[in-house]
């Protein structure tokens, strides 16, 4: 604001957390003031962008601290089945695809649970020939940690072949007759080298249609928690921001064969280089032998290399062997970085009362994720003990642990307004509460995708105040003032990341100076 003027003015509605003042500027990238439209008149100037809030809210842009953007545009481009909540429905919708897809062609089909359908089991691989039979087609699983492969699939991939090497970790699932029955564990890099090439105008394609539905719900940055990003997925980034093919503030996770790594530094400087955040290293318990004295090794070459940690959490064995594994070698790398960068906990899924004292002793974030409990919720019921246990948001609170929301998407939808509803009722997709002693306050809510995220993101947003960055939304209605089923239905009609309209529901008409027209 070199000439003392506002690029952008929101005005005469509600700002969050400013109880009377109805207006804000914005100059390059940061809020510079806020009061009413009376005192930031002022500040007007003939390139000055003013819109009307018209009553509406203006909040802070959403963070989602966990997703998978990478996994996300490699589905965009298939077919969605994560609604069906059956098989008839699946098979009927795999059928559906197959005969839009030419004889032949790869069937890419995102988004079939198990523990979600009527008959709580997957597809065979006869029923997948049926349905898909001039194809071969690649089912994934919705937490994308496994496939079904019909036997076009199969074949076209040599599974079937006597000198077939299955990758290490893998599990391909047989029948009583030692054939394959198309479920595949633990292969998911393996098969996506072996994919049809997606060509550079397609991933770009794809890439801006996710980064455009982050920006309708309202997501100014995320965190990629690839397990297997490494320094190709960083240039990828790199270049994906610099070529304005995704709006957001990217932080970006990676793989746990970095720990160790000596180019940490080249790294670190390739990342601020192209306004990227690296997150720290991302470790699967599992897929490191399930060994806290192997596990503690590793992580504490990571932090003596000042990276964070991020540990995949679900189950209360993973739990177990994270927080041996940190109770070990925190104190070895505090004793060589006396502030060590933030340990996070990412899902932690199901955490039991006795672990949550050493968990908060250990200072580690955690990385929840309520919107489990509506949209993968039906597949806990059937262990009803388990409800106070799983994602225990207000016991950790309760206990000082730092929390910050994420979605997990493409898992559960990239919509964080659905995920907070979920944190205040517990509900499942079905109307069931699940755990409701958990349940959080809107303003707790809240707090997960802004503030707190903010924070454990290292960004200066998260708040509307003074100096800080102008990531924010534009809601049709205050959230804290809906009632809580009504929250994930409230619509977000601007998202503005660093003072810059990215997304906008409908076309507005907005004053520049003294005209109106309509939003570029």
């Amino acid at each position: 604001m070199a000439d003392g003027k506002a690029d952008l003015v929101l005005h005469e509605g509600l700002v969050f957390g400013r109880p009377g003042c109805d207006s804000l500027a914005v100059a390059g990238d940061r809020i510079v003031a806020l009061g009413s439209f009376r005192e930031l008149k002022s500040l007007v100037s003939p390139r000055t962008r003013l819109i009307p809030l018209d009553g509406r809210m203006v909040a802070p842009g959403f963070i989602d601290s966990h997703l998978h953007f990478l996994e996300a545009a490699s589905v965009a481009a298939g077919v969605g089945l994560s609604r069906c909540r059956s098989l008839t429905e699946l098979l009927a919708g795999l059928r559906l695809a197959a005969g839009k897809t030419p004889p032949g062609n790869w069937l890419r089909v995102f988004g079939c649970d198990e523990a979600l359908l009527s008959e709580r089991r997957g597809p065979t691989r006869a029923e997948l020939d049926q349905a898909v039979p001039k194809n071969p087609l690649r089912l994934r699983h919705q937490t994308l940690h496994a496939s079904w492969l019909n036997s076009r699939a199969v074949a076209a991939l040599g599974l079937e072949q006597p000198d077939f090497a299955a990758p290490e970790g893998a599990r391909l699932w047989r029948d009583s007759a030692g054939r394959l029955t198309g479920l595949v564990v633990g292969m998911e890099e393996w098969l996506g080298r072996r994919m049809p090439v997606v060509t550079r105008a397609e991933l770009e394609a794809r890439v801006r249609l996710v980064s455009r539905e982050l920006a309708s719900a309202g997501v100014t940055g995320f965190t990629d928690a690839g397990a297997r990003n490494g320094p190709e997925e960083l240039a990828l980034f790199a270049e994906f921001v610099a070529g304005g093919l995704v709006a957001q503030r990217v932080g970006l996770m990676l793989g746990a064969a970095h720990a160790a790594a000596d180019s940490a530094p080249q790294w670190r400087r390739q990342a601020a280089s192209a306004g990227i955040r690296l997150a720290g290293i991302k470790f699967i318990p599992r897929l490191e032998g399930g060994s806290a004295g192997g596990l503690a090794e590793k992580v504490a070459q990571a932090l003596v290399r000042g990276f964070g940690c991020a540990f995949h959490v679900t189950e209360v064995d993973e739990l177990e062997c994270v927080l041996a594994a940190l109770e070990k070698a925190l104190p070895a790398a505090q004793a060589q970085s006396p502030a060590p960068a933030p340990l996070r906990i990412e899902h932690g899924g199901v955490i039991p009362p006795d672990q949550v004292p050493r968990l908060a002793a250990l200072g580690a974030w955690v990385v929840t994720n309520p919107g489990f409990i509506y949209y993968r919720g039906s597949k806990y019921l059937d262990d009803p003990g388990l409800a106070s246990y799983l994602y225990p948001a207000r016991t950790l609170l309760e206990r000082g642990i730092r929390l910050a929301g994420a979605t997990d998407a493409p898992v559960t939808p990239a919509r964080p307004l659905s995920a907070m509803a979920a944190a205040v009722t517990r509900l499942t997709r079905d109307g069931v509460a699940l755990g409701p002693d958990q349940r959080l306050t809107r303003d707790q809510a809240f707090a997960l995708f802004t503030s707190s995220a903010a924070s454990l993101f290292g960004v200066d947003a998260g708040e509307v105040s003074p100096g800080r960055l102008a990531d924010l939304v534009v809601l049709e209605a205050d959230p804290l003032s809906a009632e809580p089923g009504e929250l994930a239905a409230v619509s977000v009609d601007l998202t503005i990341i660093g003072g810059r309209l990215v997304y906008e529901r409908s076309k507005p008409r907005v004053l520049v100076g003294a005209t109106f027209r309509e939003v570029e």
